[in-house]
């Protein structure tokens, strides 16, 4: 998953060009003291390519830092995961002294090195790759904001005689789209100490914007395969005898990363998958490639063998493996259909086949396949922000959503990612759902706030989840969003991993407009009981008992006196069906979801509610 990017990204881009502020010259950089050391030091080689897993570099390899880790798509690096820095801290803000002006942002530093044991005629290189800003393409097509004029990486090694740190090598900002490699030969016995450690550090300048909310993170740099060992010269790449994977595991699902349990079907089944693997060694190499899907009880419930291919290799063409049983393998298999929530475990593993693989590390993907309760287009975690510019005082958003079954709507998760003074954090809007009109875009409106709401923030990558006022059933295709009722930019999180572009519309005007940006909202429509609440339960009066409840053909009704009238009501308000006193009442013909039971005692004028769920 890639870390947050709250990118200036939105639907008017020549607005958005208009707002770009020049930077301020590069500031004089000192050594600093160094941090003490955290955990034993390590002996040589050291070797993190950040591909096992995890939102944060490993601490068995490097101390606390604000930088993460992503595994994003469109990013390519050497192998799956990278380490970013920019210009926020490791829980999603800003650092404090962020401006216009250069500041101090991320460091990684590693732990201590045990670098005593090796010499000088050891020929010890210190490598890795570095790739400036969001990749290569079009603006709307990036992951990030790239480094601009004098923002700066840093890499310093630590001098225990002097009990400093030394700047060793840095690059100023660069546009740059391709991962750059660096070696550096450490031929000074200074660095040759037990207390030995390495860092990467950058400087970072906002680019503020006069409009509220478009100001946030900037000045991103990747860096992945880091590599500190004896026995090699800095003069050329090297070829790394390494198969690994290069993006992360897909969605075994067709249209979703994620969706509600009992709306899922055999045909929401993606038929092949794609799979990113490359060959770092200098020749081709056999590899051995497949996959499990594992179930929550931990038993294997599908296995496939893609065999063995050659993978040709990755420099100089840039060549991946192209195969179609690795590249392109075929999902044979169709999860169960379900009522309750299940979460299944799909694992990847390419192997070398004829011999051991140097960095088994990079390996093995992994992905959860969550049926719950909501559906899910993004990966839950953002690269970029999203929002809408436009003189209009009303803006609209729409995402299409398409539901098997009827069911009931009761909440909405929403990401909105951190600005510069928190400029979006008074933004209102409303929840807004809309019918599938025929031309296939938002049609009649179904649902809308009557109070507005607010963006609100707990941690990176954290959902907020906003409940319905009134839960709402419906079926068929449907649109969930929002009506911004101010035209300030509202910086919803948006992912670049899976592009869902012609399911997301917008209006600031008479027509809706489909996106055309590659890339999945952070927006999440919640069914079913998740964020069913406010119901009135009589506690002082006598309780009628509803059983079975959840229903499904019948639900029968206990303790209500003879006279008294009970009537069933779906979420629209509509009398679904109704009898006097206790017994049974029919359900076969009602959809699945959320119902209300009303009591009604005419003698005494009281009345009662109760919940009652229908399933299939």
């Amino acid at each position: 998953m890639v870390r947050l990017g709250i990118y200036l990204l939105a639907l008017l881009l020549p607005v958005l060009a208009a707002t770009q502020e020049v930077l301020l010259p590069l500031q004089s950089l000192s050594v600093q003291p160094v941090p003490k050391t955290a955990g034993a030091a390590m002996p040589l080689p050291f070797f993190d390519d950040f591909s096992t897993g995890g939102q944060y570099p490993s601490p068995t390899l490097w101390q606390a830092s604000g930088a993460t880790v992503e595994t994003g798509d469109r990013l390519l690096p050497p192998t799956v995961g990278v380490a970013t820095l920019d210009a926020i801290d490791a829980q999603g803000r800003l650092y404090p002294l962020a401006s216009s002006s250069l500041f101090p942002a991320d460091t990684l530093t590693s732990r201590a090195v045990r670098l005593h044991e090796a010499v000088v005629a050891d020929s010890v290189v210190f490598s890795f790759y570095f790739l400036p800003g969001g990749g290569h393409g079009n603006p709307w097509e990036l992951t990030g904001e790239t480094p601009d004029g004098q923002d700066s990486l840093f890499l310093d090694f630590y001098r225990p005689a002097d009990s400093m740190w030394v700047n060793v090598w840095s690059r100023g900002g660069t546009q740059g789209a391709e991962w750059q490699y660096v070696a550096l030969m450490l031929d000074d016995e200074a660095w040759f100490d037990s207390t030995f450690r390495f860092r990467f550090r950058n400087y970072a300048s906002l680019e503020t914007s006069a409009k509220p909310g478009l100001t946030g993170n900037c000045d991103m740099w990747h860096l992945d395969y880091v590599r500190l060992d004896r026995g090699r010269t800095a003069s050329s790449v090297p070829a790394f005898r390494d198969v690994a994977f290069v993006t992360p595991a897909p969605s075994l699902l067709k249209h979703y990363r994620a969706m509600p349990a009992r709306q899922y079907r055999p045909d929401e089944m993606a038929e092949s998958q794609s799979m990113t693997i490359t060959n770092l060694y200098s020749s081709d190499l056999a590899t051995h490639y497949g996959y499990v899907v594992v179930g929550q009880d931990g038993d294997t419930v599908y296995r496939y063998d893609g065999g063995y291919e050659n993978a040709p290799p990755h420099l100089p063409q840039g060549s991946y493996q192209t195969s179609p049983l690795h590249a392109s393998p075929l999902v044979g298999y169709a999860f169960p259909e379900m009522n309750a929530p299940r979460i299944y475990s799909v694992v990847h593993v390419v192997r070398e086949g004829n011999a051991p693989d140097n960095y088994p590390c990079n390996d093995t993907v992994r992905y959860r396949q969550v049926f719950a309760d909501y559906y899910a287009y993004d990966d839950g975690s953002a690269e970029n922000g999203y929002g809408l510019t436009s003189t209009a005082s009303h803006l609209y958003l729409a995402y299409r959503f398409d539901l098997n079954q009827a069911d009931t709507l009761t909440a909405l998760d929403l990401y909105f990612n951190r600005t510069k003074d928190g400029e979006n954090e008074q933004v209102p809007f409303r929840i807004t759902v809309w019918q599938c009109a025929e031309d296939g875009k938002p049609g009649q409106e179904l649902y809308s706030d009557t109070e507005v709401r607010y963006p609100q923030f707990e941690g990176m990558n954290i959902y907020q989840r906003y409940i319905f006022e009134t839960p709402l059933v419906i079926e068929g295709c449907i649109f969930v969003g929002f009506e911004q009722e101010n035209n300030r930019y509202i910086n919803l999180g948006f992912d670049r991993s899976f592009n869902t572009a012609e399911r997301i519309y917008y209006r600031t005007g008479m027509e809706w407009q489909q996106s055309i940006l590659n890339g999945s909202l952070m927006l999440r429509p919640c069914f079913g009981l998740a964020a069913t609440v406010g119901l009135p339960e009589s506690a002082d009066r006598p309780q009628a008992r509803l059983y079975p409840n959840p229903a499904s053909d019948e639900v029968w009704v206990d303790g209500v006196e003879e006279r008294c009238r009970v009537e069933l009501y779906n979420m629209l308000g509509h009398r679904v069906g109704w009898r006097e006193g206790s017994g049974r009442l029919a359900t076969a013909s009602l959809p699945a979801g959320v119902y209300v039971l009303r009591v009604e005692t005419p003698r005494r004028g009281e009345v009662s509610v109760y919940k009652l769920i229908i399933s299939r």
